[in-house]
């Protein structure tokens, strides 16, 4: 069988031709596929037919332990045999170094290593998840594999470790291969086991595992445990980090982090090879009383759940306000409380036309600055109106840290080193923003455009606005309240809605743009949140500045105008 024929690839073809209906991040991770069974080679990826059939085929030797369906052998739908084939069915090789020899030879082992999978509620996500937990400890060719079934509690943990001893002893092949005891199922074949794992549990210390599922990742505080799992992985060959939920209700938590790196890694904002993403929700905007609405956000309507239940949940949700976000969080799948996104990244990408800034040098620019107050990001952009569109030219800084930048790089997003490369990002040396290069750049930016403003918001901004002040800048105090944010923001809106906003497609500003939360007052006046945000806003917030005051200008000089005709 040739890839391009697998079921695997199947589905995905299926879903971009239309044939499946589906969100957009699962239609880009079915793209993604796609393109790597194209390009991968050159990356030493190669998709193995027949390790995907191995997961596919281990699936019918579990039987469902539950409702209707309990006794049948599990069948596999299109969905889950493109998540469970891609993760199984990718390889890329390896070097190993006999530790006495030190002769050095090369495998193929598992492409993926982190996973992140984001299914509505009543989806079967622990049946489905029983799969890769019992195939690790059997057929791997890992000699004692250790699984755990992870959670911040004991009891959550223990709800999939349940469902497993059930599957063992209903199998009449894998009763025969693994002895159930009340804490453990041990397989005597290859020295494996598989435990629950929490912080109020057994202890974290000395695991070494091959698989782990991290169940319903929304409820995890435990950053520490998070971090435990995966770094104990780090001496096996290939082992998986398998985190399954449902939408959470903020994005600034530990499973917020992951859905938006999911997002990042399907749109090909982060290269990361080692990542795989499935992410089953509509658009936020989409009808949530569409059955359409209702598919994208449960592959398997249909199938464990029927579309009349959830059309009764919905009629309710309809009914009882309060209901609705929880409607559109369970059984949506979509993320709530402050978690929608200000601006949709397909809507922001329809300005990331390129554009030489030198053919705008000599108009009227109207400048804001976001300085950083410690060690985040400071933010310059430059807004020149032509005709009907407001050009953006965005300068990002970012201090090293005291650790260094690779190590900064490395903790808060690994692609702050491929923006510095290719320009987009200006790194400082220390611990905090050389306000002196700052000011150079500011003096460079006058030098080259007809400057009109110069907005800042005095807080923290001291000695920065009064250098400037003496050097003759037009600056102008813009306050980051609701009264000085408001008009801006929404007028800024309007201008990327209209698609009259040019960007260059600078990755940092779009960044920035995506981690935008609003704060909505009784007045319906709104104004970014950075305390909400998953990752930093200056660039953003500099720009809605920058727009606020030319858009303010240019109408003051139409009305003008039109007062003296």
């Amino acid at each position: 069988m040739e890839p391009i024929d697998h079921p695997v690839s199947r589905y995905a073809t299926d879903v971009l031709e239309g044939k499946i209906i589906t969100g957009e991040l699962v239609r880009l991770s079915c793209e993604r596929h796609l393109l790597d069974l194209e390009a991968g080679a050159d990356r030493g990826l190669i998709f193995d037919c027949d390790a995907a059939n191995q997961i596919l085929n281990f699936s019918k030797m579990i039987a469902h332990t539950k409702g209707e369906m309990a006794g049948k052998p599990i069948t596999l739908q299109p969905w889950q045999e493109f998540r469970h084939g891609s993760v199984f069915g990718w390889k890329k090789p390896r070097d190993f170094v006999d530790p006495v020899t030190g002769v050095v030879t090369t495998k193929l082992v598992r492409r993926f290593r982190s996973t992140y999978h984001q299914v509505g509620k009543k989806n079967g996500k622990t049946t489905d998840t029983a799969i890769p937990a019992l195939f690790t400890q059997l057929f791997d060719g890992e000699m004692t594999p250790e699984g755990y079934c992870a959670a911040t509690t004991r009891d959550q943990a223990g709800l999939l470790f349940k469902d497993l001893r059930l599957m063992v002893r209903a199998s009449p092949v894998l009763k025969h291969l693994m002895n159930v005891w009340r804490y453990t199922i041990e397989t005597p074949r290859t020295q494996g086991s598989i435990s629950c794992l929490s912080r109020d549990g057994n202890s974290t210390d000395g695991i070494n595992p091959h698989f782990v599922s991290r169940d319903e990742v929304h409820r995890w505080t435990d950053r520490d445990l998070a971090e435990i799992v995966v770094n104990s992985m780090l001496s096996r060959s290939q082992p998986i980090d398998w985190a399954i939920t449902t939408a959470g209700a903020s994005m600034a938590s530990i499973c917020g982090e992951m859905r938006k790196y999911a997002e990042d890694v399907v749109r090909g904002d982060v290269d990361d090879d080692g990542f795989f993403a499935y992410v089953a929700e509509p658009h936020e905007e989409d009808d949530p009383g569409d059955p359409k609405t209702w598919m994208m956000g449960n592959p398997n309507l249909g199938i464990s759940f029927q579309q009349e239940d959830l059309k009764a949940i919905y009629n309710k949700a309809l009914a009882i306000q309060g209901q609705m976000p929880n409607f559109r969080r369970l059984h949506l799948n979509l993320w709530t409380e402050g978690a929608q996104t200000w601006i949709g990244r397909d809507v922001w990408d329809k300005g990331s036309q390129s554009f030489d800034v030198k053919n705008l040098y000599g108009r009227q620019a109207w400048v804001a600055v976001d300085l950083s107050r410690t060690t985040d990001m400071t933010a310059i952009v430059v807004a020149v109106p032509v005709e009907d569109c407001v050009y953006l030219i965005t300068y990002s800084f970012l201090p090293e840290g005291p650790k260094g930048f690779i190590t900064r790089a490395q903790t808060e997003n690994k692609s702050y080193t491929s923006w510095r490369d290719n320009n987009w990002l200006e790194v400082h040396k220390g611990g905090v923003i050389d306000e002196d290069q700052i000011l150079q750049r500011l003096e460079e930016i006058r030098a080259a455009f007809d400057l009109q403003e110069v907005a800042y918001d005095p807080w923290g901004m001291k000695y920065l606005a009064q250098e400037l002040d003496k050097r003759r800048f037009p600056m102008v105090e813009h306050r980051q309240g609701y009264m000085s944010m408001s008009p801006p923001m929404k007028r800024f809106e309007e201008l990327v809605i209209q698609n009259r906003i040019r960007h260059n497609g600078n990755p940092v500003l779009a960044w920035a743009v995506g981690n935008v939360h609003c704060d909505v007052d009784a007045a319906e006046n709104i104004k970014p949140n950075k305390a909400k945000a998953v990752g930093r806003i200056d660039p953003a917030v500099a720009a809605i500045m920058a727009v606020g005051r030319a858009a303010a200008a240019q109408e003051k000089r139409k009305a003008r105008e039109i007062m003296f005709v």
